[in-house]
């Protein structure tokens, strides 16, 4: 929890940072401008003795989403959250507590560890925060998430999803887990996470969890349309399309896009007809064009750059990797075919 405390306020070796730092203000007009844009347009009013807040606001894009650190800094009441910018919010209490309104006259306490899931493009919201509060949050669009679920189960989600508002987490949650790697993630490579495939993947790790809580509130998802029995034609499409795209590292969803069938049909027609996961494919074809690459490589040119090209940003876990697959390290392989 300490860490999250801290994040986006230092990087991997503990040093502060102001990179992420949107504004700190005791003004809530001067406040008011960057969380209309970081999530969406609220009424806030003080609800304790105190009527200045002491306020900070962080934040980064991960590919469509925002992660964000943000507390007023006293007790605040906020309500009346705009459905018009088709924005959502997953918030996570990591001191203090939240209280969130799940219907008229009830509520859900998010104390430290616990989060709170709501589509305010599809619902009304209301919460209290104490004067100890501080939340690190994932804003999302709707439309992603909707998109999201159509590709893993092959049939849109119900209103009645969209609609439930949805407390879960703790402090042993996978949630918290998920929150802790995503930032140590941009503590470590910020780089990669806002603009490159690393980005993709927690942005799809966030809103399959974020699904997932839905669904396991709401009960069964939507069943696919899809018959189970399809032809192979979406295996090959999906191979040729990892093949050509395996240094983006693209996202299982995206694959599936791409082959035009669900997740779900998608990984079912690969165990089928292939016997692995469409997963593992993509593994293997990045391992083989690092590979090739290495083994072509001009005078000066280094494992690390080679390696980051086709989407790996740890040198030791790519090395242990590759060591199991082809019986040498990378740079054996780089090494080998140099002249000595």
């Amino acid at each position: 929890m300490d860490f999250l405390q801290n994040a986006l306020l230092r990087d991997a070796q503990d040093r502060p940072i102001a990179d992420y730092e949107l504004i700190q203000s005791t003004d809530f007009d001067e406040i008011r401008v960057w969380s209309d844009q970081v999530y969406m347009p609220y009424k806030v009013v003080p609800s304790g003795a105190a009527l200045q807040p002491d306020s900070a606001l962080h934040a980064i894009a991960i590919g469509s989403m925002t992660l964000s650190r943000f507390s007023y800094g006293i007790p605040v009441h906020l309500r009346d959250f705009s459905m018009g910018p088709g924005m959502g919010m997953a918030l996570t209490t990591v001191r203090g507590n939240g209280r969130h309104g799940t219907s008229p006259g009830a509520s859900a306490d998010t104390p430290a560890g616990h989060s709170f899931l709501v589509d305010t493009s599809r619902t009304d919201y209301r919460v209290d925060f104490d004067a100890a509060h501080l939340q690190v949050n994932i804003t999302f669009p709707h439309q992603y998430l909707e998109e999201l679920f159509l590709r893993w189960y092959g049939a849109p989600a119900g209103d009645d999803i969209w609609r439930r508002k949805v407390a879960f987490g703790g402090p042993d949650s996978a949630w918290l887990a998920l929150l802790h790697y995503v930032c140590r993630c941009v503590a470590e490579t910020p780089g990669i996470v806002t603009g490159g495939p690393l980005g993709s993947h927690l942005e799809e790790m966030l809103g399959m969890h974020m699904l997932s809580e839905w669904i396991r509130h709401n009960g069964t998802p939507a069943r696919s349309t899809t018959r189970t029995g399809v032809v192979p034609r979406c295996v090959k499409i999906a191979e040729e399309y990892m093949e050509a795209h395996a240094r983006a590292c693209p996202t299982l969803s995206a694959i599936a896009l791409a082959a035009g069938v669900s997740v779900r049909t998608l990984s079912n027609s690969f165990r089928h007809f292939r016997g692995h996961t469409p997963m593992d494919f993509l593994r293997e074809q990045r391992l083989q064009g690092v590979r090739k690459a290495l083994m072509a490589a001009q005078p000066g040119s280094t494992v690390v750059a080679i390696a980051n090209l086709y989407g790996y940003a740890s040198l030791g876990g790519f090395a242990a990797v590759y060591f199991k697959r082809f019986g040498e390290y990378p740079s054996m392989t780089l090494n080998r075919l140099r002249p000595h």
